[in-house]
């Protein structure tokens, strides 16, 4: 059996997903969700971190709030998008092993069983690979979903960013240009917006890719077979 498509695809659908959670681990410097960012959860108000944001009708420097640090469970917590994302990596991979090792998958649900029986009669590698190889595929899907209603989640609680083009009644001003003050921060709302939709628009494309990685895998199996 030919691997060529495969291999392609499984290379696409890794990247897509590698792209969504390196973008996630980038939109808060802090990433440690045991470590509250919240301004009123400080007794030291001294010690809470600073982050720009859109307040008063225009980038400034302020707090990070409660809806900050949902935004970091939505993103890095126990089900986050973190960990959909490092599941459907390792699912994805596990399916590639499938479709390289066993080669002669069972793509189509070929297997038929007698009637009464609980066994199939036919090739027991393929049918039982087949089975493997299609739960494997279901997970990469699932996971990536799960990551990307967690990303939507972030998007949500992370804060109000103005589009481009807005000028507010200020002719050729930018709302989305960053203030000096805002410079030598390490967080701020543009850059996590930008980075959330981009993540959400690989996560989502990853959903559909495993549907693209499936198919060409019985694409190969079929033309293998076709030579």
């Amino acid at each position: 059996m030919a691997y060529t498509q495969t291999l392609a695809a499984t290379l696409v659908l890794l990247i897509f997903i590698l792209i969504a959670l390196v973008l996630n681990e980038g939109v808060y410097s802090n990433t440690d969700v045991n470590v509250r960012l919240d301004w009123d959860s400080y007794t030291n108000k001294t010690l809470a971190p600073q982050d720009c944001t859109w307040s008063g009708g225009e980038l400034s420097i302020e707090h990070f709030t409660i809806g900050d640090d949902a935004a970091r469970e939505f993103l890095y917590g126990g089900f986050s998008a973190r960990g959909g994302a490092i599941s459907a990596i390792v699912l994805g991979i596990g399916a590639f092993v499938i479709a390289i090792v066993v080669g002669d998958i069972d793509t189509e649900m070929e297997a038929k069983y007698e009637e009464g029986s609980w066994f199939h009669r036919g090739n027991t590698k393929a049918f039982v690979a087949g089975v493997i190889f299609r739960l494997l595929v279901v997970g990469t899907a699932l996971s990536m979903a799960i990551s990307s209603v967690c990303t939507i989640g972030a998007l949500l609680y992370q804060g109000y960013v103005p589009s481009a083009g807005l000028d507010f009644g200020v002719e050729d001003a930018n709302p989305r240009e960053l203030p000096e003050a805002c410079s030598d921060l390490d967080d701020n709302v543009i850059h996590r917006s930008d980075s959330l939709k981009a993540s959400l628009f690989f996560s989502i494309a990853s959903v559909f890719f495993v549907r693209v990685m499936s198919y060409y895998v019985h694409y190969d199996k079929k033309a293998s077979k076709e030579v």
